[in-house]
């Protein structure tokens, strides 16, 4: 019996999604403090938030990140945190940095199993100088990376939804923030941007370049053919370096010959004298 469609997979199709890793941290006020909040240890220096986001700009990751389980340090109460739905991150305090276990759970339709990352929630001021003066002016310390989650030949469902338009609807939200959100959030086509900075519209590679477009098909065919003429370049070369040496193993067994095995075994030694000499 076939399998069901969605469960059918595309073959020679990957698919790949940006998620961004990260967490902030606050100091709080000292304990006494009427600006400190109610109920905290005294011993917690830091208000912090660990979380999983989407790169603005990005398609909708909601349509495949369906859940994402947070394991903190576990002298929290339920150290197990489970965020079903987005926004994708937990905030606690504290006074100490530690590794959260962060597992992404997927849309049923993928067919895949979850997947594990971890992050160092990092809670004092680190980089340069310069990095550490504008953390301290803000009051935050930001520390986060940009991950990838491939779906290497998805199911027929999950690659549908990450081809399909409505992976795109959220950014309609932008035109309902006035005429500053507006001008953000509309390219030069009139439509809503998408992407970094151009902005993809399917999970393929758009066809056309331009200056806004940093990667394309065509810019991909012209380097595919490039690279076919050096190596053609280098093939041609290597061609002509063996004929070469055919030439001068050819013409070195003829003096060998002409000369008699004595004679070239004298040369051969005078040779090998000459080099000494000549180091």
């Amino acid at each position: 019996m076939p399998a069901p469609a969605s469960n059918k997979r595309v073959k020679n199709k990957r698919i790949s999604r940006n998620i961004i890793i990260g967490s902030e941290a606050f100091t709080l006020p000292p304990p006494g403090d009427p600006a400190r909040p109610k109920g905290i240890p005294d011993d917690h220096t830091k208000r912090w938030t660990v979380y999983v986001r989407q790169p603005q700009g990005d398609p909708d990751f909601s349509i495949w990140l369906t859940k994402v389980s947070f394991k903190i340090f576990n002298t929290y109460e339920n150290p197990l945190r489970v965020c079903e739905n987005p926004p994708f991150e937990v905030t606690e305090t504290g006074w100490g940095g530690f590794t959260i276990d962060i597992r992404l759970h997927f849309s049923p339709l993928s067919g895949e199993k979850a997947q594990y990352r971890q992050h160092f929630l990092q809670l004092e001021k680190y980089g340069d100088e310069k990095q550490q003066a504008r953390q301290e002016a803000e009051g935050c310390v930001r520390s986060e990376y940009l991950e990838v989650v491939q779906f290497n030949e998805p199911t027929e469902g999950l690659f549908d939804a990450l081809t399909n338009e409505n992976q795109w609807d959220y950014l309609q939200d932008r035109l309902k923030g006035g005429k500053k959100n507006a001008m953000l959030g509309i390219g030069p086509d009139g439509k809503p941007k998408r992407g970094f900075p151009g902005g993809e519209q399917t999970a393929q590679l758009p066809v056309k370049g331009g200056v806004d477009v940093p990667f394309s098909q065509e810019q991909e065919e012209g380097l595919i053919q490039v690279i076919r003429e050096k190596i053609g370049v280098v093939e041609r070369e290597f061609e002509e370096e063996v004929k070469r040496q055919e030439q001068t193993n050819k013409r070195l067994k003829e003096l060998r010959a002409e000369l008699g095995h004595e004679a070239a075994l004298q040369a051969a030694q005078q040779a090998s004298g000459d080099r000494s000499r000549r180091r």
